[in-house]
């Protein structure tokens, strides 16, 4: 357990991460698994659920072929922006009901969109990309486990994680009582922040903080763009078990 609070990371979220478009990793995702492991391409008007939606790219996306989609974020500019975004690319204005503000401090037994009476379990597909690795490990439990009682059972779970040889570890420093999280600054020329950043080793440690859903695969994805480093993250991709 940790008594740190997420102050810098909600100072850093006060702005707005522009972002809205779809990342190759997700519609990859929706070709190469959705699509070909499981025959869902949106014709049955799935429900998706965006853990950290952001400006709502990815759900843009995935409605566009189909799905029904809802997301939440600390952000409350970035949640303008999609819902925003919902209007003039889904031509559906009641769409924008589908986005949530939440606190940055998750809570037990969480509901998500309460207000919509939705099943107790409603989630056919859940990503959750460059999110979850913001919380301490005992929080990013706390996450998994509501989104997991909201899931039904053989849904789809797709998310992110830093991994260490993410170049931001290099300019981390661990905290006493971090409870897995590490403090962050960079000031590249480009960027300047200090936050509070959680990472993770290797395929094996990914497995145990997804642990209460069945693995399929676990990867990751990179890229080096103009000589900062590797932005190195793991993937997690897995289902709810059945029974």
């Amino acid at each position: 357990m940790s008594d740190i609070t997420y102050e810098p990371n909600e100072s850093y979220w006060r702005g707005r991460y522009e972002a809205p478009n779809v990342e190759s990793f997700i519609f990859r995702f929706y070709g190469r698994i959705l699509k070909h492991d499981f025959g869902i391409d949106g014709k049955n008007h799935e429900n998706v659920f965006d853990f950290g939606c952001g400006e709502g790219g990815a759900l843009n996306f995935f409605f566009n072929n189909g799905f029904n989609v809802f997301g939440v974020d600390i952000a409350e500019n970035d949640l303008t922006v999609a819902k925003r975004n919902a209007k003039q690319h889904c031509n559906q204005p009641s769409q924008t009901a589908n986005f949530e503000l939440v606190g940055s401090k998750p809570f037990p037994n969480q509901k998500y969109f309460e207000n919509l009476n939705l099943d107790k379990e409603w989630m056919d597909i859940v990503i959750s990309i460059q999110t979850l690795d913001h919380f301490t490990d005992t929080d990013c439990q706390i996450v998994l486990n509501n989104i997991y009682q909201q899931m039904k059972p053989g849904a789809v779970i797709y998310a992110s994680f830093n991994g260490t040889k993410n170049y931001y570890y290099q300019h981390s420093l661990e905290l006493p009582n971090g409870d897995g999280l590490r403090q962050v600054k960079v000031n590249n020329g480009r960027v300047k922040f200090d936050m509070l950043l959680n990472f993770c080793s290797s395929p094996e440690e990914m497995k145990e903080k997804f642990s209460m859903f069945h693995p399929l695969y676990l990867d990751y994805y990179d890229s080096s763009i103009r000589e900062e480093g590797s932005e190195f993250r793991w993937t997690f991709c897995g289902t709810k078990p059945k029974n």
